[in-house]
């Protein structure tokens, strides 16, 4: 992706929001890895299968275009954070480093990242890192087999090694980690999974840990998330390795308003549905809410296709167009 400029407008490719996060308040995102570049496969993930399954650094596009972006945008744009994500997993940007150190000098608002954590093994990433407010972790699995089944990592990434690179993180960094557990039913919702993962969070001591559920479409189909009763249960189970005054259930699909450039509506609604599938309610309202042509939704609905998951209709954009 490069940067384009339409007379005197910047069409934003990278920089998109604010969106509302269940952890963030109003979240500004800066997706700094294309469709789908990632060192996991995920069975839940909302934005399907890895196409890419890799685990070295990458100059996916020149950060200069992405801290343009960013300089317009922090100037604009009223948000609670500056979120590094990407269409897959941002620590695989090499640019990384350089983003963080512009942002961290130019704008404000506390910085955080959702990373699975696995290049934390990384000494460089670790560096990069360690200039954020909130790092964003995920732990779904407390031992080798569960993570090869949830998580379906690179082969070069092992649980032991993973946990092993989150725990050399904390030893360095300041700010809070924030640690993320997508229970699957069947998978890892049971007792002895939240011992498992109670001992791998108690090896590096999250500030916080929220327990999930999957909210939106998965990448695999039967994939599907444990009963309510399952849930609670898992969360005290957590609280026994880690102070139950940490751990947060989070069931619900966000609300809130999602923010795009009215310049150019069908651009902004897209680059959030890169990152994540928004209800068919949601992308109505951003039409209703800015007064924007009632047609943007036919062609919206052209790039993405309609997903039913949980009885919540969802668009899902189609990586074809990529």
């Amino acid at each position: 992706m490069t940067i384009s400029l339409n007379r005197w407008r910047l069409v934003f490719h990278y920089v998109f929001g604010p969106v509302p996060s269940r952890r963030l308040g109003r979240s500004m995102g800066v997706n700094v890895v294309p469709l789908k570049y990632c060192n996991f496969n995920c069975i839940y993930c909302q934005l399907g299968r890895t196409r890419y399954l890799i685990n070295d650094l990458r100059m996916f596009s020149p950060y200069e275009d992405i801290i343009r972006e960013m300089e317009a945008a922090v100037k604009s744009r009223d948000y609670d954070y500056l979120t590094f994500i990407g269409d897959g997993e941002p620590t695989l940007y090499a640019g990384l480093g350089e983003l963080v150190k512009w942002a961290k000098e130019n704008q404000d608002k506390p910085l955080a990242i959702l990373t699975n954590g696995a290049k934390l093994t990384d000494e460089r990433v670790r560096d990069w890192l360690s200039n954020l407010d909130v790092v964003k972790v995920s732990t779904d699995a407390g031992n080798e087999r569960v993570f090869r089944l949830i998580n379906r990592p690179h082969r070069e990434v092992t649980f032991e090694r993973f946990i092993e690179g989150i725990e050399k993180f904390r030893e360095v960094f300041h700010g809070q980690i924030w640690s993320e557990v997508m229970l699957v039913r069947g998978v890892n919702d049971n007792e002895d999974e939240a011992r498992h993962i109670g001992e791998a969070l108690r090896r590096y001591k999250p500030d916080r840990v929220y327990a999930m559920i999957p909210t939106r479409p998965p990448a695999e189909s039967w994939v599907k998330p444990p009963e309510s009763n399952a849930l609670i249960a898992f969360a005290k189970n957590l609280s026994r390795y880690v102070n139950s005054d940490k751990v947060f259930i989070i069931d619900y699909v966000e609300s809130g308003e999602f923010h795009v450039d009215k310049s150019d509506p069908l651009n902004g609604l897209l680059n959030i549905l890169r990152v994540q599938p928004m209800t068919v309610e949601q992308v109505m309202n951003v039409i209703e809410r800015n007064k924007l042509d009632p047609l943007i939704l036919d062609s919206v609905r052209s790039l993405t296709k309609e997903v039913t998951f949980n009885g919540i209709k969802y668009l899902v954009y189609s990586s074809e167009h990529d």
